[in-house]
């Protein structure tokens, strides 16, 4: 049987059709003299050793150059720097005083506004057809606090992600993905209509688990992050999950916090439950426990950093919110409200993060109306 030739250009239009994020690579030649080359193939290879990979084409004259410095930088740009993309395809004269942001401790130049840099050393270089697959080890990397969603070039063109909503896709948690499938709608409104992110929650075993957010990037101090992470149900975090439960699952949750801290006040923690069912809701304040507390669900090396949080508030004392009204509180950090199944219990939980600790008693207010609607028609979904 013959094989048809397939066409480049059929080849190129199908293949388009998978988004790529758009990267540039930078490097610095022997007499200073900065380089650089826009890809659409950086990708990931390896953890161990940490490898990335790109693959120039092999007419280019920019790869030659990067190749001989032996060392380079992946600076891949966020949603709205298609000019800079543009500026290094077509090789501004001005394009790294324009862009640049100095260099890495490796020498190549980093560029500005980028939602992660690598630097790294070439480590391997194989043929792959018309085109060389470059191996880097990575020796250093970042991601700037403010980092937003990054430019994606798909059927042929440059354009932003938009992402009502994300969702982890670890086995172990089928069963709870499953009732999150049912809500992530209501967790997509809720964050479109206030502009802050909105994440899904449930306890797997002794854990709470991030099942999906919606509204990734709708504030600057939302998490990029937290999907598919987990942090012990240990007091005094969490009370949502606990505080219609029955008493052996509540002294578990305090049983958890004494042994994660190696103390606690089972009388405020109590305090805490019977707040949260006056209430119906559960809300946090003080921003910087909340940056620590996003800091340790995330920092996978870092295993006693919920321990530290857990400590941190145990010193703090009592929520505010044990006493005072709402439109009375101030430092906001978070609002949670839960998700009932048929039986009353509490199944998932739809979570506000992303506050700024300054807002009016008016947007507090609102915020937690909508997010209570939300949660009751989120309910109503899962009894339907």
């Amino acid at each position: 049987m013959t094989e048809t030739p397939l066409a480049a250009r059929d080849f190129r239009r199908a293949l388009g059709q998978y988004p790529t994020g758009v990267a540039v690579i930078t490097a610095r030649q022997g007499d200073g003299t900065p380089v650089g080359m826009v890809v659409g193939t950086f990708t990931s290879v390896s953890l161990d050793p940490p490898l990335v990979g790109f693959l120039p084409d092999r007419t280019s004259t920019t790869w030659p150059l990067i190749r001989s410095a032996g060392r380079f930088c992946v600076n891949v740009l966020g949603a709205g720097q298609e000019h800079v993309c543009r500026a290094f395809v077509t090789k501004a004269d001005d394009r790294f005083d324009v862009h640049g942001a100095g260099d890495t401790a490796g020498g190549s130049p980093r560029l500005a506004g980028t939602v992660l840099w690598i630097d790294c050393d070439v480590d391997a270089v194989l043929p792959a057809g018309d085109h060389d697959m470059v191996l880097g080890r990575v020796r250093d990397l970042g991601v700037p606090e403010d980092a937003g969603l990054p430019l994606l070039f798909v059927r042929g063109g440059y354009g932003s992600p938009q992402l009502p909503s994300i969702q982890t896709e670890r086995p172990e948690f089928a069963d709870q993905l499953r009732l999150a499938d049912l809500v992530r709608p209501e967790a997509e409104a809720v964050s479109r209509d206030l502009g802050l992110e909105c994440l899904v929650s449930a306890v797997v075993g002794n854990s709470v688990v991030s099942l999906a957010a919606a509204g990734i990037g709708a504030a600057s101090r939302g998490s990029d992050t937290r999907v598919g992470t987990a942090f012990p149900l240990a007091a005094p975090i969490a009370p949502l999950f606990v505080a219609w439960a029955g008493t052996v699952e509540q002294m578990a949750w305090l049983d958890r916090g004494r042994r994660l801290t190696g103390t606690s006040d089972p009388a405020v923690a109590m305090a805490e439950l019977e707040a949260v069912r006056s209430l119906g809701y559960q809300v946090t304040t003080g921003q910087q426990d909340a940056e620590l507390f996003e800091r340790s669900v995330v920092d996978h090396d870092r295993p006693d950093g919920v321990a530290e949080v857990l400590r941190r508030m145990q010193q703090r004392g009592p929520e505010p919110r044990l006493d005072t009204p709402l439109d009375q509180l101030t430092d906001v950090a978070s609002l949670a409200a839960p998700v009932r199944g048929a039986d009353g219990s509490v199944l998932l939980s739809l979570h506000l993060i992303g506050f700024t600790g300054a807002e009016t008693p008016q947007r507090l207010r609102s915020c937690l109306d909508r997010l209570l609607a939300g949660a009751a028609r989120a309910s109503h979904l899962l009894t339907t």
